[in-house]
């Protein structure tokens, strides 16, 4: 029986971590560890789901209107960020929100056929285990072949390096994944809003359904699937690749299948814990560290109920903060909001290494000021953590 008090309790604090650009869930769980005592094992798990599910739905608010990301959804953030400065900001939440809980029905389907047949997902994984370096390396290379410019090689290659400097050569916190991506993702952007004093009228109203985002949406789910076994690389980046797989070249398609992979990503990596053994996400290993079964049919509904409310709550909210942001000055809350994002890498690295933190934090806003006025992919910066992902395995 799912506690629904205290999935909903997550829900709460998910909406609360998606509206704030710099917050991560990751960075909630570990502080959630706390109240495990008060809450009982039982109460916690929907706790974490609840969380990690709205959060991912509530992040595409600032991802659209302030261009803030974090690392799931940093790559969507431009496209998105596009349609309200045209003024169809609230059309942009719509198709995130409505792809990401397509990919959260798909990821489930997908998942009850692979139970359903019995296939041995850990084994497959094992064996694939030892590629996975070389599928990275090729990965980089086709990035490299299909790039328009020079300015996007020197991204990946600087990204890569940089990713390196950090993740592989040094101690890793939560904060200094906070650092990077809100530097290369989230400041860019806002330092770029603040050419812009008022936002466009915006239309609230919802786009036209198509058939072709089940299509869209179910094939990205695919790939947010094997997207588990291929850690470091990005949703966004595979969207890409998908995208010219499927041949569309359509905004409003993009952002479809990139919520859908976004979302089928987590739902998978959640349910990697009982697939592969290990989590693919700091909500999944929290889940894998308290060393209790795990039920697929509890979690999966937990995951479902989860997703219908926090789509409600999108939905809805992001049309009242449409409203206040119409009738604020964007040059002040764009100047706010790169303070605050500022205060938290502050905070978060305050007795771990702040002045490491900082020079990170700035080197990472230097790389996405560079990718940003240079028109790269933005997605090529997310091979921050493929370069050292393939020395990882490399390394065994």
């Amino acid at each position: 029986m799912i506690n629904l008090l205290y999935l909903i309790l997550g829900i709460i604090c998910g909406t609360i971590t998606g509206l704030f650009p710099g917050i991560h869930p990751n960075n909630i769980v570990a502080l959630s560890f706390l109240i495990l005592p008060y809450f009982g094992v039982d109460n916690y798990i929907p706790f974490l789901i609840g969380l990690v599910i709205a959060h991912y739905f509530i992040n595409f608010i600032p991802s659209a209107f302030l261009g803030v990301p974090d690392n799931e959804t940093a790559v969507s953030a431009l496209p998105m960020h596009k349609l309200t400065l045209n003024g169809n900001g609230y059309e942009g939440v719509v198709l995130a929100g409505f792809g990401s809980y397509l990919g959260v029905v798909f990821s489930i389907i997908i998942s009850l056929l692979l139970v359903s047949t019995n296939i041995d997902i850990n084994s497959f994984y094992q064996s694939a285990k030892p590629f996975i370096p070389f599928i990275l390396i090729v990965f980089v290379l086709y990035q490299i072949l299909i790039s328009k410019s020079i300015w996007e090689v020197l991204v990946i290659f600087l990204s890569g390096i940089f990713g390196i400097a950090v993740l592989y050569c040094n101690e890793t916190f939560n904060i200094t994944l906070t650092a990077i991506f809100t530097g290369m993702f989230g400041i860019p952007l806002l330092i770029n809003n603040l050419k812009t004093y008022k936002i466009k009228s915006q239309m609230i109203s919802f786009p036209e359904f198509e058939l072709n985002f089940l299509k869209l949406s179910f094939f990205a789910s695919i790939v947010g699937f094997f997207r588990i076994f291929l850690p470091g690389i990005s949703g966004a980046q595979l969207n890409y690749i998908l995208s010219k797989i499927l041949n569309e070249k359509d905004l409003k398609s993009f952002i479809i299948s990139q919520g859908s992979i976004i979302l089928s990503n987590e739902v998978f990596s959640i349910l990697a814990i009982i697939f592969i053994g290990t989590g693919r996400s700091g909500v999944a290993n929290a889940i894998r560290n308290l060393n209790i079964e795990i039920n697929l049919t509890y979690i999966i509904f937990c995951i479902l109920i989860a997703s219908t409310i926090s789509l409600i709550i999108l939905l809805k909210l992001s049309k009242y903060i449409l409203l206040f942001i119409r009738k604020v000055n964007f040059k002040l809350l764009s100047l706010f909001f790169i303070v605050f994002c500022s205060f938290i890498i502050i905070i978060g690295s305050y007795k771990t290494y702040l002045i490491y933190h900082l020079i990170v934090y700035i080197t990472s806003i230097c790389i996405g000021l560079l990718a940003l006025k240079s028109n790269s992919n933005l997605s090529n910066m997310m091979n921050v953590l493929i370069f050292p992902t393939i020395l990882y395995f490399l390394r065994g």
